[in-house]
């Protein structure tokens, strides 16, 4: 097992941002339009954040390298990753860790092993998302660790770097992954409940990240870049009752919902 490297002991707390996809006109098929951002925004939250003192991977603030306080994260490894957001960090300055799943790796609408090989070459991070994208709260503890452990090995070996974070499909956590995680090589485990990092956190609990959508104000970025804790506040507690709807749903019930949102509304929570 890894040893868990503790964030960066620099003054001040880091907050992570989470994207999935990005587009130059029109949403790609087969992406939720919610968590789908135009390039052009994409572009000026990257130029603000190069100017209040740059962006990193989650991967090489862990390190210790970077003394950055915004960390950049996408997930799904949708291929608008490489044709679209690769150019624009590597533009601002800006390293990120991408999490996939190798499952749908090289599928229609997702990275392919040579895309993601040049994206680590270029300074990215390329991280585990779980095998396939199945919620890992629908497995039991040997199927979980033996996901857990296929998705990191074939990272690995595809890639050629060493893969030490997870980011669960959906934000979704069995109450005992940091421990089956740690089991299975990683060091920490990113979720999707909002708030910062703060240099005490280390691998002892989910390090928060901010759901980054097509619903995100300019002023809103703005405020959580500076870690204003009215701003994450506010959007802890909208995560929060989600997640209440969630549990009392379940996961299919939930989904339903929400679809029926996005066809009604033309956005998703």
């Amino acid at each position: 097992m890894p040893s868990p490297t503790p964030i960066a002991a620099e003054p001040g707390p880091v907050v992570a941002l989470m994207y999935h996809a990005l587009h130059t006109g029109a949403t790609p098929a087969g992406q939720d339009p919610h968590y789908t951002l135009a390039a052009d925004d994409f572009d000026l939250q990257m130029q603000e954040i190069a100017a209040s003192g740059g962006g990193s991977s989650a991967a090489t603030l862990l390190q210790g390298t970077s003394r950055a306080r915004i960390v950049v994260t996408f997930d799904d490894g949708h291929v608008s990753n490489h044709a679209v957001a690769l150019p624009l960090l590597t533009r601002h300055g800006i390293s990120a860790d991408f999490f996939i799943n190798p499952a749908t790796v090289g599928t229609a609408g997702f990275l392919d092993w040579n895309q993601l090989r040049e994206m680590n070459d270029a300074g990215m991070s390329i991280q585990s998302h779980g095998y396939d994208h199945v919620y890992l709260t629908q497995l039991d503890g040997q199927r979980l660790r033996q996901t857990l452990k296929a998705a990191r090995d074939e990272i690995e070996q595809q890639v050629g770097a060493a893969v030490t974070l997870l980011a669960p499909p959906g934000g979704r956590m069995p109450r005992d992954l940091l421990s089956i995680a740690q089991e299975c090589g990683y060091t920490h485990v990113l979720s999707s409940e909002p708030g910062v990092l703060a240099a005490a956190d280390g691998a002892s609990r989910p390090l928060p990240r901010m759901a980054m959508t097509a619903a995100t104000g300019h002023l809103t970025f703005q405020r959580w870049i500076r870690r204003d804790h009215v701003a994450i506040g506010h959007e802890r507690l909208r995560y929060r009752g989600l997640a209440f709807a969630k549990r009392m749903l379940g996961d299919t019930g939930y989904e339903r919902l929400r679809a029926v949102a996005l066809s009604a509304l033309g956005r998703g929570a």
